[in-house]
C-alpha cells in the first residue's frame, strides 16, 4: 500500500473515530441534558404525531407541545417544568383523531428529573411513569 493510501486511510478512520463519543450507555440511562426534567419515551410501536403537557395554574395555563413530530419508537420528547408541584396533563396523539390523555400531579425538584412512558398495555396505548429500575 502505498504511503498515500496508507495516510488516506488513517484519516478516515481518525474522522470516523472523532465522531463517536466512546459512551456505550442506553438510552434509558444515558444523562438526559440537564436543562429538561420531564422526559416522555415512547417505548410503543407507534408515531407519537404528537405530545402535548399542559399545565393548568390558578388563571393561566402553559401548553408545551410538540407537534407533527412523529416521535418513533425508543425516542424521547423533553419539556422543561418549573420547580415546585404542578397538576398537568399530557396527551398523546398517536394516530388522526385518536388522542390518549393522563392528567398527574408532581413535585419537580432541582437536578431531579421525572420520567414517564407510552406503552401497550392490553391492546391499549398507555401513559405510565417509569420507576427507578425500568
Amino acid at each position: 500500500m502505498s504511503l498515500n493510501k496508507r495516510l488516506a486511510a488513517l484519516l478516515v478512520s481518525l474522522a470516523f473515530l472523532s465522531g463517536c463519543d466512546g459512551n456505550s450507555e442506553s438510552p434509558n440511562t444515558a444523562k438526559i441534558d440537564e436543562e429538561y426534567n420531564l422526559i416522555i419515551t415512547n417505548n410503543s410501536p407507534l408515531f407519537l404525531k404528537s405530545v402535548v403537557v399542559t399545565v393548568e395554574e390558578k388563571d393561566e395555563t402553559h401548553i408545551n407541545s410538540f407537534i407533527d413530530s412523529n416521535i418513533s419508537v425508543g425516542e424521547i420528547a423533553k419539556f422543561k417544568m418549573e420547580n415546585g408541584n404542578h397538576n398537568f396533563k399530557i396527551t398523546l396523539n398517536p394516530k388522526k383523531n385518536y388522542s390518549v390523555s393522563k392528567e398527574v400531579s408532581e413535585k419537580f425538584e432541582a437536578d431531579k428529573i421525572i420520567a414517564y412512558q407510552v406503552k401497550i398495555v392490553n391492546n391499549e396505548v398507555a401513559i405510565i411513569k417509569k420507576s427507578e429500575k425500568d
